[in-house]
């Protein structure tokens, strides 16, 4: 099981990887089309202006665009602006990028597990299988706890009443029916712990290191800025100090966007899984008391019946 986990997790992470190789070449083809069919248009535009006879547009409005229009305008406005941040960033970007796609994957399937596999309140589990015991004794009870086994108590609870079944609770003591009892809740809990807090530290770990690569990309713009003035003219070294520092700013800015997207996840992912393993601690302390009580008083008819 621990090996099929781990290559789909290294299947994953080959499929972001591909996925920013393929991003960033699909944007750098986008640009390079742009820039060659930029000239032609510009070149015919001007063309149309010089052969077109100057006509006074006395008492004519231009139409104002429609408002469809003006927000696919607006649309393609920002998208075109998030790319050109993107590609401008250098390829530090790509990186942070991965990272961000690393936090969504974890923080999705953390997110599914905490919320929608674990996440039933153990209080109600732990009802439903005492009213099956009260309505239909022990076996019904056993069937209620096996129905819900997948859920952290549903197992504590089925594993506890397993031993009340199986043990021949006559010929011990009190206080080893308890211990057998702990020892049998202890052993599901313990199991269940790492399932709910499994991969939510990585959250945070990925956050810290999009904050490093943004860093990262700062120092090299700032190397870069630096190291290659020297041999420039006062106009080509403001330019390219210009560019050197659009790489320090557009690195630093998505490693900071990244990083605080991931701590906001990591938060709320790693605030709920703590809130339900606090839940199943306090029901499974419920649980073995309930079930050694039962014992205990089973154990208690048992030797009485024995004695007359």
């Amino acid at each position: 099981m621990n090996i099929k986990r781990n290559t789909l997790s290294y299947l994953v992470l080959l499929s972001l990887a591909v996925f920013v190789f393929s991003f960033s070449r699909l944007s750098y083809v986008i640009a390079q089309q742009e820039g060659v069919t930029q000239a032609p248009g510009t070149t015919t535009q001007v063309q149309e202006e010089a052969t077109s006879p100057a006509t006074p547009a006395v008492g004519k409005e231009e139409a104002p665009p429609s408002g469809q229009e003006g927000e696919k305008k607006e649309e393609k406005g920002v998208i075109g602006k998030l790319i050109e941040a993107y590609k401008v960033g250098d390829w530090p970007m790509h990186l942070i990028l991965l990272m961000f796609l690393v936090i969504i994957a974890l923080s999705v399937e953390r997110g599914i597990a905490i919320w929608f596999v674990y996440g039933k309140d153990p209080a109600k589990t732990f009802e439903e299988v005492k009213s099956a015991f009260e309505e239909g004794g022990l076996k019904r009870a056993i069937e209620v706890a096996e129905q819900n086994s997948k859920l952290p108590i549903g197992a504590v609870l089925y594993s506890a009443l397993r031993v009340l079944e199986k043990s021949n609770l006559s010929e011990l003591d009190e206080k080893e029916i308890k211990e057998l009892v702990t020892s049998a809740v202890e052993e599901e809990y313990l199991r269940f712990i790492p399932k709910i807090q499994n991969r939510v530290p990585l959250i945070h770990i990925f956050a810290n290191t999009a904050v490093l690569l943004g860093l990262l990309g700062a120092v090299i713009g700032l190397i870069e800025a630096f190291s290659g003035v020297g041999g420039l003219d006062p106009a080509q070294r403001q330019i390219y100090l210009s560019k050197s520092i659009a790489i320090v700013m557009h690195s630093t800015a998505f490693g900071l966007i990244v990083a605080i997207s991931g701590v906001v996840f990591f938060a709320v992912i790693s605030s709920r899984a703590n809130k339900l393993v606090s839940a199943l601690e306090e029901y499974s302390v419920r649980a073995a008391n309930w079930v050694s009580l039962m014992a205990i008083d089973s154990a208690r008819k048992s030797n009485k019946e024995k004695s007359k």
